[in-house]
């Protein structure tokens, strides 16, 4: 999408994941696939398209596309087709950076390596491809990066962003290899940070190595209530986590600004009824969080937000790679945005009318 195309849409979020070429393998499930498109960035905004409830919205997500010399073209109609503000950036004299996903043990653990070498994305990088004046639009800034990264991208985010701006909200998700216990102090020191409102978001078994229970994934929801409740010091007042636990969902864990306590609420997972609806989990947390990110800027609603990355995930979730999109109906594997808002709600006992979700969205 050209910028003349995309100037009257809002600026709403905008992402640091790249773009990858995966491989994903799976033996225990004889899963061997190759050339699939991925990365954190993509499953982001892929996430934050499904909650999109119209064009003008998809417009304003904000991504850079970096193109190898081997990218596909069919993988750059497919991107086109999402209605997104992507901007392509070729470098012919490297390959597309690729990686491999793949899982260990009994719990079906998500690894990943990278087979070439990567391309990061850092303040500077959006500024130079999307202007000034629009990262001081932005409404959510979703990081994928580890805990010193977050805070060198954060001080360059601050020097570019007027103070007219306000505070920017930066949906951060910890590197998973270095959000454990020796990075403690890293992680907490943005989470102690005044001038930014920080919403952190590791998974269960990434939060018990923060915490240094030696990466015992809880495995029910009591224990990821346990697990919820340490982050309460470790937070200042002002920012907020969101624990994404797999099967059993998520957990909200609010600010304490005005109130003596935080409030933390539980979210089950889309399909924690219809589980064989699930054949590969890689990209569901980027999804969520993504799905997350787009909520939480239209509406600045905890809640919403949280229903609304559970809706996200589900549709990456359900297929190998990433699911079919209709443009003409915007239906994501045969489903519409308020499709799901309307299957979720009914299954999970949260007392939310999918229509109310949906025109707060749609504002």
């Amino acid at each position: 999408m050209n910028e003349e195309n995309s100037m009257d849409a809002q600026s709403l979020i905008i992402t640091n994941g790249m773009f990858i070429i995966d491989d994903i393998e799976n033996s225990k499930c004889n899963i061997h696939y190759k050339n699939v498109p991925g990365g954190g960035g993509t499953f982001a905004i892929l996430g934050a398209c499904i909650i999109s409830p119209n064009n003008k919205t998809s417009k304003g997500l904000k991504w850079i596309v970096d193109r190898g010399s081997d990218f596909p073209d069919e993988i750059t109609k497919e991107i086109e087709s999402w209605g997104t503000d992507a901007r392509f950036r070729d470098s012919f004299d490297r390959p597309t950076t690729k990686g491999l996903n793949y899982y260990e043990g009994d719990n079906d653990l998500r690894k990943f390596k990278f087979l070439t070498a990567k391309k990061q994305i850092d303040v500077q990088d959006w500024v130079a491809t999307f202007g000034r004046e629009t990262i001081n639009e932005i409404q959510s800034f979703h990081l994928l990066c580890s805990g010193s990264r977050c805070t060198k991208m954060i001080d360059a985010l601050m020097k570019v962003r007027s103070r007219e701006s306000g505070k920017p909200v930066i949906i951060w998700e910890p590197f998973p290899d270095l959000c454990d216990f020796e990075h403690q102090h890293e992680i907490r020191c943005v989470m102690q940070r005044e001038d930014v409102t920080v919403i952190l978001s590791p998974n269960a078994e990434e939060s018990s190595r923060l915490f240094g229970l030696h990466g015992k994934e809880p495995s029910s929801l009591e224990e990821c209530f346990e697990l919820a409740h340490r982050f309460n010091e470790f937070m200042n007042d002002n920012n907020m986590c969101i624990l994404r636990c797999g099967s059993l969902g998520s957990i909200s864990i609010t600010d304490r600004l005005g109130s003596a306590e935080r409030a933390y609420d539980h979210y089950p997972a889309y399909h924690f009824k219809t589980k064989s609806r699930v054949l590969d989990p890689t990209g569901g947390g980027n999804s969520f969080l993504g799905g997350f990110a787009i909520a939480y800027a239209l509406t600045r609603n905890l809640a919403t937000a949280s229903i609304c990355g559970n809706i996200a995930a589900s549709a990456i979730i359900e297929q190998i790679g990433i699911p079919r999109y209709d443009t003409a109906y915007m239906t994501w594997n045969g489903l519409t945005l308020l499709d799901r808002l309307e299957f979720y709600l009914s299954q999970s006992g949260l007392q939310y009318n999918a229509s109310d979700v949906y025109k707060s969205l749609s504002q």
